[in-house]
C-alpha cells in the first residue's frame, strides 16, 4: 500500500522527559486529492506496556495509585487508581516490559501474560503506542508501597475484589483512560457476571 501522507518537515522542538516534534505534512484526502500543508506539534512516540494484574484464585484486581502531574489543572484527587504502565526500553519486547513493570510497580510476578490489544491513546497529538496486557498474579493481601527511587516513584499498591472495582467504574472513580479500557475489557471478557 502506498503512503497516504508526505512529511515535508519534521524537527524536535523540545527534548526533555518527553519529546515534542513539529511536523509539517500533507495527507491524501478521500477524493484522492492532497490536503494543504498541515503543521502540528506532536508528543514524541513513547512506546508503553500497560498491565492489568489480577488474581484468578482470590478474585482480586491489583490497582496502583501515584501522584500524576497532569491532574493539577482539575480539582479533586491527584492520585489516580491505575493499572501498571511504563515505557518500553530500547530493544525490549513489549511482553518483557510488561512483566518488568508489573514486578517493579506491584511486587507481583507475572504467572501468565495475555495480550489484550495495542492502540494509539491520543493520535491527534501524540505518536505514542500502548501495548495492553492482562497478567495473572498472586495479589498482595495488604496495601504496600512500591516504585523505583531512581525514578522518584511512590506507588500505593492495593488489591480489590471484582465487585469493588465494578463499583469504582460505576461511581466514575476511574479517571485514567488506559485503566478504563483495560477494566472494561476485563469485565466484558473475563468476569461478566
Amino acid at each position: 500500500m502506498s503512503s497516504k501522507f508526505k512529511i515535508l518537515h519534521k524537527k524536535i522542538i523540545h527534548n526533555g522527559f518527553f519529546k515534542m516534534n513539529e511536523v509539517t505534512l500533507k495527507y491524501q484526502k478521500y477524493d484522492g486529492s492532497w490536503s494543504n500543508e498541515v503543521k502540528r506539534e506532536l508528543f514524541g512516540g513513547a512506546q508503553v506496556s500497560a498491565v492489568l494484574p489480577y488474581d484468578p484464585l482470590s478474585k482480586k484486581i491489583v490497582l496502583i495509585q501515584q501522584f500524576r502531574p497532569g491532574t493539577i489543572s482539575k480539582e479533586g484527587n491527584n492520585y489516580l487508581d491505575e493499572i501498571v504502565a511504563g515505557m518500553i526500553d530500547q530493544n525490549e519486547k513489549p511482553e518483557d516490559a510488561a512483566k518488568r513493570e508489573c514486578l517493579e510497580e506491584t511486587g507481583c510476578k507475572v504467572n501468565k501474560l495475555t495480550s489484550i490489544q495495542g492502540y494509539f491513546p491520543a493520535p491527534g497529538s501524540s505518536e505514542s503506542f500502548y501495548h495492553l496486557f492482562l497478567a495473572e498474579v498472586v495479589a498482595p493481601s495488604k496495601e504496600i508501597i512500591r516504585g523505583l527511587e531512581s525514578e522518584n516513584e511512590d506507588i500505593l499498591v492495593k488489591s480489590y475484589n471484582f465487585e469493588e472495582v465494578k463499583e469504582k467504574i460505576k461511581n466514575k472513580e476511574i479517571l485514567n483512560g488506559i485503566t478504563l479500557v483495560a477494566l472494561q475489557w476485563f469485565f466484558l471478557n473475563i468476569y461478566n457476571s
